[in-house]
């Protein structure tokens, strides 16, 4: 017994310190966009459709990782990803523009090695609520990895030292310490693996056979999660990644003053999972209902933002980063629970990659649509598409509220039908 919890404990250190490595070197490249177009005169097309091609990586690599995380060692495609990403983040300061958007798109593949092998461990030896609880601590962490980019980025490798290119060699050094430290303690994450029995919260029941996804994807509500999905990744990548831009063109300030404001981005999205965790672990019994009643939230903040974006910086900040705040949260519910509820069916992993590459279908289509929209049309017709993906992100989540929970509640696969 104390030996599964000094695994549990480890894994509660380890798991978030790993997405804590991963969005240091994930999300330096967004941050600093805004830096690197006006250092090097490049248009927002251009520069996005770096980030675009990390992300369609990302969200490709998310299946065929999901696929893999169910059948070989998981913790050694955590290594694998991360020392590519090191690398990469090495190699992007010494490369001319041409070449960062081949490089960066590699680094969106090595960090989809990451997420569902990470859940098939924390599910294969945690019960559901240390699971829950891991799950949002990761994010949080996730997100505190972000807001040391921003602050770095423009209080010092920006503002004082005028160089772009720090920001990803520190993040990179600060990752190789703790992939080092994953790489010790790998061989207990696999004696854990090997010895543990499955979690009596989330078994595979015997009497439940092997799921039938053409029935599970027409009778389950899982097409409306599945946009659903779609339409918080854009949200919450599309707002995050162009805040910066957007704070710039919109109120004429400078590169590092935009980095800093948009800082409250990450500093939100915290005290959103926080206060997403203490409420889904004590009042929520159904995370697609919740998720409908944050994308409501989300339109009436997108529908103020509309109205009064142009009259005050830091409204303007607060409210933007509300709307991301919200999206945060549909993350940790879809993105995050949903893949639990396959653990019976041995399928976790590659649920997670499913999932989640959707996630950055939403991703890719934002970074890369936002910028273009901003740049033909301004930033008015791009905030009102805000208001547009609230709307459908809510009719999408109440049209599956229904048939998921049937899907949830089954005994057998004919159950759904």
């Amino acid at each position: 017994m104390d030996r599964k919890k000094d695994i549990g404990k480890l894994l509660t250190l380890l798991c978030p310190l790993i997405y804590f490595a991963s969005y240091l070197t994930r999300k330096d490249y967004s941050i600093v966009m805004e830096a690197i177009i006006q250092a090097e005169s490049l248009s927002k097309e251009s520069a996005g459709l770096i980030e675009t091609l990390s992300v369609i990586s990302y969200g490709i690599g998310q299946i065929a990782s999901g696929f893999l995380g169910d059948r070989i060692r998981p913790d050694k495609m955590v290594t694998t990803g991360m020392i590519i990403t090191v690398l990469i983040n090495l190699a992007m300061p010494f490369s001319d523009a041409s070449l960062r958007g081949i490089l960066w798109f590699i680094n969106g593949f090595a960090h989809s090695l990451l997420w569902p092998p990470i859940l098939r461990i924390l599910t294969s030896t945690m019960e559901r609520k240390d699971y829950e609880n891991v799950a949002v601590n990761m994010n949080i962490a996730g997100i505190f990895a972000t807001v040391l980019v921003y602050l770095s980025s423009s209080l010092l490798w920006i503002r004082v030292f005028r160089n772009w290119k720090l920001t990803f060699l520190v993040d990179a050094v600060i990752a190789a310490l703790i992939t080092a430290f994953w790489i010790i303690y790998s061989p207990r994450i696999e004696e854990a693996m090997e010895t543990s029995e499955v979690p009596s919260e989330m078994k595979k029941e015997s009497t439940t056979p092997s799921l039938h996804f053409k029935s599970f994807l027409i009778f389950s509500g899982f097409l409306f999660i599945a946009l659903a999905i779609i339409l918080q990744g854009m949200l919450r990548d599309g707002i995050g990644d162009w805040l910066p831009s957007f704070m710039a063109n919109t109120f004429h300030m400078e590169s590092d003053s935009a980095i800093f404001g948009s800082v409250i981005l990450p500093v939100i999205g915290i005290i959103s999972l926080k206060i997403t965790g203490i409420i889904n672990r004590r009042f929520v019994n159904d995370e697609v209902k919740a998720s409908a009643i944050l994308f409501i939230c989300s339109f009436a903040l997108s529908s103020l933002l509309y109205g009064i974006y142009e009259h005050d910086r830091n409204i303007t900040l607060i409210i933007a980063s509300l709307i991301v705040a919200t999206m945060h949260a549909i993350n940790l519910f879809l993105v995050g629970i949903i893949p639990s509820r396959f653990i019976r069916y041995g399928l976790v992993s590659t649920m997670s990659g499913v999932i989640n590459s959707l996630t950055y279908v939403g991703s890719a289509s934002a970074i890369y649509g936002f910028g273009y929209l901003s740049q033909h049309f301004g930033w008015n017709t791009c905030l009102f598409t805000w208001i547009i993906i609230s709307l459908l992100g809510a009719l999408s989540c109440f049209l599956a509220i229904k048939p998921w929970n049937r899907f949830r509640k089954q005994r057998s696969s004919r159950d759904i039908l």
